[in-house]
């Protein structure tokens, strides 16, 4: 005599994960909230992917480097001009990105992206990466603009 069971596929596979959890002494409400998290951080890094490579962003990023590379320099010297030029990228690039990933994802905050990407540096492109941190390291930023003239001669 075949027992039929009162519980769907998906009831079960709810259960039994339930008890899985259980098992390994994890809260259910903390094992989602951490997924969550991870599908959250995913997302926006996807975005962020999209978004640099967008022709708009490309555009924007080269149209400023070059106009702006022919004013440094390999020397160390920090001339008060670098630190003004520094700064008009932060405002034109960040704000770019802002912008569209305010578009895609209408909860964003820059700070909660930028510290999230810190903690979590090993599960992001190298690039991506290098690109969001020449918003917080002058020097990154400065090796950057001297690449692309150096490219460009």
């Amino acid at each position: 005599k075949a027992v039929v069971s009162t519980q769907s596929t998906g009831e079960h596979m709810a259960n039994s994960n339930q008890e899985e959890l259980a098992v390994m002494g994890v809260d259910e409400d903390v094992a989602h909230k951490s997924s969550d998290k991870d599908v959250e951080f995913d997302t926006l890094i996807g975005h962020l992917q999209d978004i640099v490579l967008e022709d708009g962003f490309q555009d924007l990023q080269d149209e400023f480097l070059s106009e702006h590379c022919e004013e440094f320099e390999k020397d160390k010297e920090k001339k008060l001009v670098y630190t003004e030029i520094y700064n008009d990228y932060i405002t034109q690039i960040e704000g770019y990105i802002s912008r569209r990933l305010k578009e895609l994802h209408p909860s964003f905050q820059m700070d909660i992206l930028l510290s999230l990407i810190q903690s979590r540096r090993d599960e992001v492109d190298p690039e991506l990466f290098d690109t969001l941190a020449s918003f917080a390291d002058f020097v990154l930023f400065k090796e950057t603009i001297l690449n692309y003239k150096s490219q460009r001669d």
